[in-house]
């Protein structure tokens, strides 16, 4: 299955903040979930061997956890499961088409497996986490398992990665525009689609709000690019300047720095922009973002040199996730690195920072 993180960072959409892989075999994916620094991701495995394999990749891997179970519409159904010669053609459904597309696939044994939905997996053992993309690579069952999805929907999935068909490939498994029908329901519309000769291919879905609030927004230049801080705390994380410009924004802090004389925070576009806008959003927990009334606002083209555009002199603290995040409106100035400073002797925390422009400069 090829890889959605790839498709959802070329869409210069939001990288996904929580994975479910339905259909997780041995893990493939593992090592590219985790290089991406996904913070939480679920694997689903209903074949015992196959889950083995699967527990013994991902087991040792904080905050990635594998699951044997086999996800449907409706839980405690006991059903016949296929395993096929490959395992990954393995199926609730008798082969249908894939056994002339495929012949050298067969069963070769089947098992009993009582059913589940995914809405019962996450709101039972994982409700203290939040997950935005689901990956589906089951043979057939795609709907079933969506149909079994509704809280998750609703609530949480604004990406849905999956493998579809123009018309079935196993026996009462469903086709394309079925997935497409259902997850409109959701407000989840077709992106991305790619078909191969045999009329199945893979399909991302992106909850519709989403996709248009960053169409308004434009690209935030600031997303994924290196950052650095001036220090680091007792409670800093090794990643800790680059958590502020990943694109989740919690209300809690994404850096933090020692209480120091004027410390700083930094992010390196990477080429030179005119800039039009910085938003940077604040922590709420607690009384700190009060910390943030001395902020200031510079720019440079070498990270040596900076230009002051912004002084906050002492104001009230501006918010976060509230809706009330600092927007400093910039007259198209053009710049290469964008650096937050307090003015005196503080800690500087923040939660993320986007940065916006019309156009690289020639």
């Amino acid at each position: 299955m090829s890889q959605p993180l790839n498709i959802i960072e070329k869409l210069r959409l939001p990288k996904p903040l929580g994975i479910i892989h339905v259909g997780a075999n041995v893990g493939q994916e593992f090592q590219a979930y985790k290089n991406a620094q996904i913070k939480v991701c679920v694997y689903i495995e209903p074949i015992p061997e196959v889950f083995r394999q699967l527990k013994d990749k991902v087991d040792n891997s904080s905050m990635h956890f594998p699951v044997q179970a086999l996800c449907s519409d409706v839980s405690n159904e006991e059903v016949t499961f296929n395993i096929a010669s490959n395992h990954q053609s393995s199926s609730m459904f008798p082969m249908g088409k894939v056994a002339q597309l495929y012949p050298h696939h067969k069963y070769i044994k089947q098992i009993q497996i009582t059913t589940t939905t995914l809405d019962e997996i996450i709101y039972s053992k994982f409700s203290a986490y939040k997950f935005d993309l689901l990956v589906m690579d089951t043979q057939g069952a795609e709907l079933k398992i969506l149909m079994g999805s509704h809280k998750l929907l609703k609530e949480q999935i604004k990406y849905v990665y999956s493998e579809v068909s123009e018309s079935p490939l196993y026996m009462g498994g469903c086709t394309f525009e079925e997935v497409s029908s259902y997850l409109g329901l959701y407000k989840l519309k077709l992106k991305n689609l790619m078909f191969n000769y045999k009329n199945w291919g893979d399909a991302l879905y992106v909850r519709d709000d989403l996709f248009e609030q960053h169409l308004l927004e434009g690209d935030n230049l600031a997303l994924n690019k290196p950052a650095q801080q001036s220090s680091f705390s007792k409670w800093s994380k090794p990643d800790d300047p680059q958590r502020a410009v990943n694109g989740y924004k919690t209300g809690n802090y994404s850096f933090c720095t020692q209480k120091e004389l004027n410390p700083w925070w930094q992010v390196d576009l990477k080429l030179v922009y005119k800039i039009t806008e910085v938003r940077i959003y604040n922590r709420l927990d607690g009384n700190y973002a009060e910390r943030s009334r001395k902020l200031m606002v510079l720019i440079g083209n070498n990270g040596i040199d900076w230009e002051k555009i912004y002084d906050h002199k002492g104001k009230p603290a501006f918010g976060c996730v509230n809706g009330q995040p600092l927007i400093v409106k910039i007259s198209s100035k053009p710049a290469r690195y964008i650096r937050l400073q307090l003015n005196g002797v503080n800690y500087l925390h923040l939660d993320e920072v986007e940065v916006y422009g019309d156009r690289v400069l020639e």
